[in-house]
C-alpha cells in the first residue's frame, strides 16, 4: 500500500513539473505588425492647431439639395458628415506637412484630440480618380449620385502604382469643389504615374471604414475635405495644380 501511495506521488509531481516547464517555456502572443509610434510632439502639434468643423449644406443652382449632416439620424454619422461637409480653409501658412508615414500611423485613441487639425502630406496617387456616383451613394450627400452631388474618392500611396489596401484615402467634396478649378481631367495625368503630389485640407478620422483597413484602405485617417493640390515642377517647388 505505501509503495502504491509513493507511485502515485510520484507520478503527480512529474505532471506538475512538465506543465510548469510547458508554461513557462510558451513564447509571448505578441500583436501583428504593430503601428510605429508617431513623435507626440507632432501628435501635440496637431492637437494645438485643430478647429472646429462647422458643416454647410449643399447648394447647387441656387437650391439647397441637402443639409449640413446629410440625411442620417445616427448621431455619431451626423457629427462625421458635419466634419466632411465644412468649407472654410486654412491660410497657407497653417497646414502641419505631415510625412506619409506618420499619417497611415496616427493613433486611433486621440481622435479627438487631432481630428480637425489643417495637414499637408506628400505622396503618389494610385488605382484612379473614383467620383462616388454608384449606388446607395454616401448619407453625408444625402445619398445624391450626380457628379457634382458626390465626393471623389482618390489613394494616396507612399510610392507610385500601388494597391489601394495601403493608401491613405484623400477626398474632394462638393461642397468645396465649387470654389477650385479642380477637375478629374486635370487630375488624371498624376495618377498611376511617378510623379509626386501634395494634398492639403482637414485631418479626418472615417471610423465607419475600420473594417476596410488592409483591403480598401491603409487607415482609417484621411485628408478630407482636400481643400489644396499641388504638383513639383522640375525643380521640385510645389505649385497648386490650379496655376
Amino acid at each position: 500500500m505505501q509503495k502504491t501511495v509513493t507511485l502515485v506521488v510520484a507520478i503527480t509531481l512529474s505532471v506538475t513539473c512538465i506543465l510548469a516547464s510547458a508554461q513557462t517555456s510558451k513564447p509571448t502572443r505578441k500583436h501583428k505588425n504593430p503601428r510605429p509610434t508617431v513623435d507626440p510632439q507632432l501628435i501635440e502639434k496637431l492637437a494645438a492647431a485643430k478647429k472646429p468643423a462647422v458643416g454647410q449644406p449643399l447648394v447647387i443652382g441656387g437650391k439647397t439639395v441637402c443639409g449640413v449632416k446629410g440625411n442620417t439620424a445616427d448621431p455619431k454619422m451626423q457629427e462625421l458628415n458635419n466634419s466632411k461637409n465644412r468649407t472654410d480653409e486654412p491660410a497657407s501658412n497653417e497646414y502641419i506637412p505631415v510625412s506619409w508615414d506618420d499619417m497611415n500611423n496616427l493613433p486611433a485613441n486621440r481622435v479627438n484630440d487631432i481630428q480637425g487639425a489643417p495637414v499637408s502630406v506628400a505622396g503618389y496617387l494610385s488605382y484612379r480618380v473614383k467620383e462616388q456616383t454608384g449606388a446607395p451613394g454616401e448619407t453625408t450627400n444625402c445619398n445624391l449620385l450626380k457628379p457634382d452631388e458626390v465626393d471623389w474618392q482618390m489613394y494616396l500611396t507612399k510610392s507610385p502604382n500601388q494597391l489601394i489596401k495601403t493608401a491613405i484615402i484623400v477626398e474632394t467634396t462638393p461642397r468645396v469643389r465649387p470654389n477650385h478649378k479642380w477637375t478629374t481631367a486635370m487630375l488624371a495625368p498624376y495618377v498611376k504615374q511617378n510623379k509626386q503630389v501634395r494634398i492639403s485640407g482637414w485631418l479626418m478620422y472615417d471610423f465607419q471604414h475600420l473594417g476596410a483597413v488592409g483591403t480598401q484602405r491603409g487607415t482609417v485617417w484621411e485628408v478630407h475635405p482636400i481643400t489644396k493640390i499641388e504638383v513639383q515642377d522640375p525643380a521640385g517647388n510645389w505649385i497648386n495644380i490650379e496655376q
